[in-house]
Order: structure tokens, then sequence, then C-alpha cells
């Protein structure tokens, strides 16, 4: 276990992570997003097949989004403090993470909607609060899911990992409602320069809010693994 230090660094760690994390969710969920509006009219459509090949491919596509782009721009941070962690093992956890996450997301949802499309009348809409309640819990819950297969990678860096996976639950609570705020720019209204402006400045502070969350539990579990006293040089003068 290799741990490398240095000036300035448990504030440049944070820092470089948050920035990090806010650009790649940006890339990620906004792509996301995007294929969610293309996809949406398909979804509502009848017949349990067409429904859950469309959700078929969201889920591929998130998969592919999160561990290409989130996973890369977190382990461009991760590799100055922890040299030994390989771009694969992070990107393909981030990639496993998404993966069940996005599965457990989309197919309760698409079967429900794929049953109930002949049958809705006017059932009531919930409150905007039961709404970001609900978020709030989706939040909790995928947090732990995107969080689990990143730990089996960071717990052979730093000790104690599995803070990792609570860290993470914690920080996509708020995420997730702020992303089901970010759904409404692009799901309602007349698309236009405002929306797509405004969904963009959500999707980055999406990212930051999560990344400033997770990021102090990440400085923590460097904190733990770095060896006492300043690194040794071992090149010869």
């Amino acid at each position: 276990m290799a741990v490398q230090t240095k000036r300035g660094g448990a504030t440049g760690v944070w820092a470089r992570w948050v920035i990090a994390n806010s650009l790649a969710e940006t890339v990620g969920l906004g792509s996301a997003l995007g294929i969610g509006v293309v996809l949406f009219p398909y979804l509502q459509a009848p017949g349990v097949l067409a429904a859950l090949t469309t959700a078929a491919a969201a889920i591929l596509a998130g998969t592919l989004i999160e561990g290409a782009v989130v996973g890369t721009a977190q382990w461009f941070v991760l590799r100055r403090p922890l040299p030994d962690i390989r771009w694969r093992s992070w990107a393909l956890a981030t990639a496993v993470g998404a993966f069940i996450a996005w599965t457990a997301g989309m197919l309760p949802v698409t079967l429900l909607g794929a049953d109930t499309e002949a049958g809705a009348g006017g059932a009531a809409e919930p409150s905007a609060a039961a709404v970001y309640g609900l978020a709030a819990a989706m939040g909790l819950l995928a947090g732990t899911i995107l969080g689990t297969p990143q730990w089996l990678v960071l717990r052979r860096h730093v000790p104690r990992a599995a803070l990792w996976i609570p860290a993470n639950a914690l920080a996509w609570a708020p995420g997730m409602v702020m992303a089901f705020v970010a759904a409404d720019f692009l799901f309602s209204g007349s698309p236009g320069a405002t929306i797509v402006l405004l969904a963009i400045a959500t999707l980055a502070a999406i990212g930051a809010v999560v990344g400033a969350i997770h990021g102090l539990a990440l400085v923590w579990l460097l904190r733990l693994a770095r060896p006492l006293g300043p690194p040794v040089s071992l090149s010869a003068g």
C-alpha cells in the first residue's frame, strides 16, 4: 500500500476531487438525461417487451457513461495519492455500480409504467415533498450501490475503506434530489437556451455537492493511510 502526500495535500486532493466530480457528472448525468429525453416516448409505448428493450438501452448507456467518464475523472485524482490504484479497476468498479444502480432504478419504473399505461386514469399526482423525499431515499440506495464496488477496490489501498459506502449514500441523497430538479428542467416546458443552461448548471452543482461530501471521506481515508513523516526519496543523488 503506497500513499504519496504532497504540500497542501488534503485540501488539494479535496478540491481536485470536487472539480473532477463536477465536470464528470455534468457530462455523465447530462448525457444520461439527454438519452432519457430521447427514449422517454418509447418507455411510454404499450408493450412490456418494447419498454424493457428501451430500458436496457438506457441502462447500457448509463453504465458506459458512468464507467468511462466518472470513473476516469475520479481515477485521475486518486492516482496521485494512491499510485498503486489502476484505472481499469476503478473504472470497472464504477461501471459495475452504475449498472446495478441503473437496473434497480429503471426496471421497476419501466415495468410499472408498462403495466399501468392502459388503465391509468386520473390518479392524483404526489406532492413535491413526497417526490423529493423519494428522491432522497433513492439517493441513499443508489449511493450505497455505487460505493460498494468502489470500496472493493479502495480497501486494498487504504484502511477502514468501508466508510466509502455510507459516504456515497450520504452524498447521493441530496445529489438525487438535485437530479430530479435537473430532470424537471428537461422534461417540462419548451426547450430553449435558458433551460439547457440551467440544467447544465444544476448538473455541475450535483457533481460538486456529491464530490464535496464523499471527498471529505476520501481525505480522511487518505490521512489514515498516510505514512508518518514526509515522503522519503530513494533516488540516488
